[in-house]
């Protein structure tokens, strides 16, 4: 008796490990997916956050455990990896014929981490986690909204804190100490609750409030950019789902706003910014009051100009080498002219395959049977990346990944519960 006690309590213990190790991985992934959009809880000066801290957790977990998934993208996946090869090649390059291999490495590990390894991490052959990560991240956008609107009006903006929750401008930073990182992150995770409330996951007495504070944040970010993806994120998600019954009841919708608007609203209900900045705009046509428009400008210039000075094909400068040489040192917030600048052409056609695989991946699951809502979440996330990319430099930041990977596991959740129901 004694040796079978002995020789059974250590498979016993191992079984219970291995039950709640996973467990223990998705407690630890849930954490680091709420963290993400607070990338200033940062271990140093180097882009390291503590939603990073999670995520490398995660990932160990999974390998002892035998848990990641080789394909998560299925077919695509090769295509994917490709894309970031390409990317990587084409900065590196630049970056040691430019004397800059630290840079070049410091950067492509940027990006490694934030299109390579987190795909690994965030797409699950679970349905259930593929929708409590997208939950948890929705949830997390939402706080930090409900945090920042709150601020705005209780509290103001206070001298002398460096980048608050609100700017001396009278902007709406929220947590993420940036207007326009605000506006944007709004409208690439919008799609999220369109996609709840279109499957019915969410009623409507939830995602219209939700729906609502985001499009409150991103007026009170006084954000053009923001306001043109936010724009773009609710006509394409709308266009992919439309029929003739739900253009009829927008147009309804629409028609009592503007009534509503035109009889009792006025604009000096908005915030005084974004009078300034953004219907000033708008009502006169001259696009150099929208903002930071002209410095933004000349960076453009800039970066064309050392392209045609260089002559920059499929070799670029190098990574950081376009901040270097600009007299504004900052780099363009173009990330399509960054990247040919930087990584040449080869690295800029990597970068956009990513998008493009992503697209496939979308019409792959839609052919094998896969929800057109969920075809409609993962399509509108890219097409709000890409617009996103007109406005920003290097776009290594989880937070810009995250939510394309979520929508990719929703469409994935979305195939499995099909399939089972067949």
């Amino acid at each position: 008796m004694s040796e079978i006690g002995e020789t059974t309590t250590p498979h016993i213990h191992s079984d219970s490990h291995l039950r709640t190790l996973p467990a223990i991985e998705r407690a630890v992934l849930y954490t680091g997916v709420f963290l993400a959009p607070y990338a200033t809880l940062r271990f140093s000066e180097l882009f390291f956050t503590l939603s990073d801290f999670f995520f490398c957790l995660s990932l160990t977990l999974l390998f002892i455990t035998g848990r990641i998934w080789s394909k998560p993208l299925g077919e695509a996946t090769p295509l994917w990896l490709i894309a970031f090869t390409l990317l990587f090649v084409g900065l590196m390059i630049g970056s040691l014929l430019h004397n800059s291999p630290e840079r070049g490495l410091i950067v492509t590990a940027q990006y490694l981490f934030a299109y390579v390894i987190l795909m690994f991490i965030l797409i699950r052959d679970e349905p259930k986690v593929a929708y409590r990560l997208a939950a948890i991240f929705l949830v997390s956008m939402v706080l930090i909204d409900i945090h920042g609107i709150i601020t705005f009006y209780a509290i103001g903006y206070v001298p002398g804190e460096g980048k608050g929750v609100v700017t001396g401008g009278r902007r709406l930073a929220t947590l993420l100490r940036n207007p326009n990182l605000a506006a944007a992150m709004n409208a690439l995770t919008l799609p999220i609750p369109l996609f709840l409330w279109a499957t019915g996951r969410i009623k409507s007495y939830v995602a219209l409030p939700v729906i609502a504070i985001f499009i409150g944040t991103v007026i009170l970010t006084s954000s053009n950019s923001g306001l043109v993806v936010t724009s773009i994120c609710l006509i394409v998600f709308t266009a992919f789902l439309s029929t003739p019954k739900l253009l009829l009841r927008l147009a309804l919708a629409a028609g009592i706003l503007v009534a509503v608007v035109g009889g009792f609203g006025s604009k000096d209900l908005l915030p005084k910014t974004f009078q300034t900045r953004v219907l000033g705009a708008l009502s006169s046509g001259d696009i150099s009051e929208a903002g930071t428009f002209v410095s933004r400008a000349a960076l453009i210039e800039e970066a064309l100009q050392a392209i045609s000075d260089e002559q920059i094909a499929f070799v670029g400068l190098g990574a950081d080498q376009l901040r270097e040489r600009s007299v504004q040192t900052a780099p363009v917030h173009n990330l399509y002219l960054l990247l040919w600048a930087e990584g040449g052409l080869l690295a800029l056609m990597g970068w956009m395959m990513f998008s493009a695989v992503g697209m496939l991946h979308g019409f792959a699951i839609r052919k094998a049977g896969g929800d057109k809502r969920a075809l409609a979440a993962m399509i509108t996330t890219i097409v709000v990346f890409l617009t996103v990319a007109l406005f920003n430099p290097h776009m290594y930041a989880r937070y810009w990944t995250i939510p394309i990977f979520l929508c990719c596991g929703l469409g994935l959740a979305q195939l499995r519960q099909a399939a089972k129901r067949s």
